[in-house]
């Protein structure tokens, strides 16, 4: 059975952990080192998405705003 795997990220805030799509790549291997380069800053960096509540969190010094997402990546069967 093919698969793909999502390539996903996001960030932890103070109201919950936002989850995004960022594609998908055929491999396990494609996707890994996905992860493993933007993981340790290798890769383009990816934009916060717009609607993404560190955009219109209200505190004025919460500490979630300056923080670095995670990466992962879901299989999907075909």
């Amino acid at each position: 059975m093919p698969m793909s795997f999502e390539l996903i990220y996001g960030y932890v805030h103070c109201r919950g952990r936002t989850i995004y799509s960022a594609g998908s790549v055929d491999t396990v291997e494609e996707a890994e080192d996905w992860v493993r380069r933007h993981e340790s800053g290798t890769a383009p960096a990816l934009k916060i998405p717009p609607g993404d509540p560190v955009r219109s969190c209200l505190a004025a010094h919460c500490p979630f705003k300056r923080q670095k997402p995670w990466f992962s990546y879901l299989a999907h069967s075909e």
